[in-house]
């Protein structure tokens, strides 16, 4: 029952061990000035997939390089935020000019941007994390992340008070003559 018991509790270390790591790659690039976005789309498959969470760091315009991976906001006004490969880069005055096309797609978006502004470069991406991100946001998963623990932290409480005690040992030096 205790071997059980102990990798039982290996493999929920591990597990932790596993989401801890993954939840770290994702947030720590926020303390350097990084940004971390959730891929919604399938335009960069395979390279980037739909779930993966991708973060930037920020580059001036002039430091990309055709192939690299940018993340910008949609060239035509919407709030949408794309990560798309360089097909092109031609400096024009004070303004840089792109093309960019997702791996999986046949389009191409052509935008600008000062030489002096910035722009976020793809350093890496983190598998399948949004999925679970989008999970967290859900207020379902967010009051089962409540209850969990506390039912957890009440059935460990419990436990400890209605254990049976422990015999008490026998056979001391201070049990008496022989």
């Amino acid at each position: 029952m205790r071997t059980l018991r102990d990798s039982g509790s290996f493999l929920f270390a591990l597990a932790m061990g596993f989401v801890f790591t993954m939840l770290l790659a994702a947030a720590l690039p926020l303390a350097v000035g990084d940004r971390a976005f959730t891929v919604r789309s399938g335009s960069m498959t395979p390279t980037i997939e739909t779930g993966d969470v991708v973060v930037t760091e920020p580059v001036s315009p002039t430091a990309v390089n055709i192939g690299d991976i940018v993340t910008f906001r949609d060239p035509e006004g919407t709030e949408k935020t794309y990560s798309h490969r360089v097909q092109s880069i031609e400096r024009d005055g004070s303004e840089i000019r792109f093309v960019t096309r997702g791996d999986a797609n046949t389009s191409v978006e052509r935008w600008q941007v000062p030489a002096d502004g910035s722009l976020g470069r793809v350093v890496y991406r983190v598998p399948k994390l949004g999925f679970a991100i989008a999970w967290i946001a859900s207020p379902g998963a967010r009051a089962l992340l409540i209850v969990l623990p506390a039912l957890s932290l009440l059935w460990l409480l419990l436990t400890r008070i209605w254990r049976r005690p422990e015999p008490a040992p026998t056979g001391g030096p201070l049990d008496g003559p022989p």
